[in-house]
């Protein structure tokens, strides 16, 4: 699909390992092997940093054993979390090229390579077997994909019966989104935050019953402020979070999280 391409060169900078490298080298630390935290959340740019990603593994069940798949894997700092806080096997798919090679990278050298693997695929066509997982995680995600109901289709088709799926995203809350950039994209072309109703329908459709659903705008406006203020994660554009932060104070949009389970 071509927005897909289009989606891909957004996130793709050429230099993105070693701007992670050189915060490990910076503080002090050894580039070749250092611990996740050692990045300092800036491999987890998703709103609420590594805190969230505590909430929604505990919230998904996510635990010691739990085979997880991270669909849109990023930098791999998700993946990295769950598999050293929560024990459990992760394997990560990403559009951008870029990111797999260095999230697979990263994870080498915070001794993870064992417990997380990174592929190059599209959330729309997984190169995985039906029925493999025991949880899956969309997070930061779906802003960036049109046809929500092939991404949960997909997802449920590689979740065991009864597995989660847990998706943490920025969702539309009333009216258009009109002021770009935005963290996930430079124009409307390749921007699509639907309604939380939009995503529950399309789960709905591909088997999935929805467990729960939770806002944390007030999380949001805290972590952007922060961020603008000098002391979130470094590599965002700051037009694009000042503009995130002015939808999330209208009411405009908002971080969600639903968690869903394949019935059967």
């Amino acid at each position: 699909m071509e927005y897909e391409e289009s989606v891909a060169a957004h996130y793709g900078s050429g230099e993105t390992l070693e701007r992670l490298l050189s915060l490990v080298r910076d503080a002090g630390g050894d580039p070749e092997h250092f611990a996740p935290a050692a990045l300092r959340g800036t491999d987890q740019l998703h709103i609420g940093g590594p805190g969230a990603t505590s909430r929604v593994a505990e919230r998904a069940g996510i635990s010691p054993g739990t085979r997880v798949l991270d669909i849109g894997s990023g930098l791999g700092g998700v993946a990295r979390h769950l598999a050293g806080e929560c024990g459990a096997t992760v394997h990560g798919v990403d559009l951008t090229a870029e990111f797999v090679a260095a999230a697979t990278d990263l994870t080498k050298r915070t001794g993870l390579a064992g417990s997380v693997e990174f592929i190059q695929g599209s959330a729309l066509d997984l190169p995985f077997p039906d029925a493999l997982f025991d949880a899956a995680v969309v997070i930061h995600v779906g802003m960036n994909v049109r046809d929500k109901d092939r991404l949960f289709a997909e997802a449920a088709r590689v979740l065991r019966p009864g597995g989660v799926l847990a998706v943490y995203d920025i969702m539309l809350l009333g009216g258009d989104v009109e002021v770009y950039p935005l963290p996930w994209a430079t124009t409307p072309q390749t921007s699509f935050p639907q309604p939380p109703l939009a995503y529950s329908d399309s789960m709905g459709q591909a088997g999935l019953e929805v467990d729960r659903e939770a806002k944390t705008l007030a999380e949001g406006i805290e972590f952007l402020e922060r961020a603008l203020n000098g002391g979130g994660p470094v590599g965002l554009d700051r037009a694009a979070l000042g503009n995130l932060l002015e939808a999330f104070r209208a009411g405009l949009l908002a971080p969600v999280e639903i968690y869903a389970h394949l019935a059967g």
